[in-house]
């Protein structure tokens, strides 16, 4: 009974590296988003949102992966209950034991940086938006510029609208 389940146990080792691999490969691209962000490179942003999507893709199919070995390793030994890889640490071997442990903490902080690197991209993609749009309000002024004060010392509210085609 042992070898079956350590042998599922190799299986899953080898579908959590692979997964730990996508969200090493996906941190990177998210610091590749940063640098095209700060750079405003967009052809860059568009190839790395596509890779990024792959990426997505190649770790939905690694978790169903490896649901379905953890479904295997169940059902084939009887395990009741959640299994977790601290729970599969009672079934595995000594090397397997500390694989699992490692790949467990690796996850853990790749998942915290893609987290803190994520919340970095998004905070620069709304400075952009915000300049953006202090850009076009300025634009949407030079038919009617701002006066400071108008004769009875009231802030005029008058505004020209402008049309800008936003379309790359």
């Amino acid at each position: 009974m042992l070898s079956g389940i350590w042998d599922m146990i190799n299986k899953l080792i080898q579908v959590i590296a692979q997964e730990a691999k996508v969200f090493e490969e996906f941190l990177q691209l998210l610091d590749r988003q940063k640098e095209a962000l700060v750079a405003n490179d967009t052809k860059c942003l568009t190839d790395v949102t596509e890779l990024q999507q792959r990426k997505l893709l190649d770790s939905q199919a690694l978790n169903r992966r490896r649901e379905e070995i953890i479904a295997e390793i169940k059902v084939t030994n009887a395990i009741e209950g959640d299994v977790s890889v601290s729970r599969l640490l009672e079934y595995a071997d000594e090397d397997q034991s500390q694989r699992l442990v490692h790949l467990k903490e690796a996850i853990r902080e790749l998942d915290d940086r893609i987290t803190e690197t994520r919340n970095t991209n998004i905070m620069l993609l709304n400075r952009s938006r915000e300049f953006i749009s202090r850009t076009m309000t300025t634009l949407s002024q030079i038919n009617s510029p701002d006066k400071s004060y108008n004769h009875t010392g009231a802030i005029p509210q008058e505004s020209a609208a402008l049309m800008v085609d936003r379309r790359v």
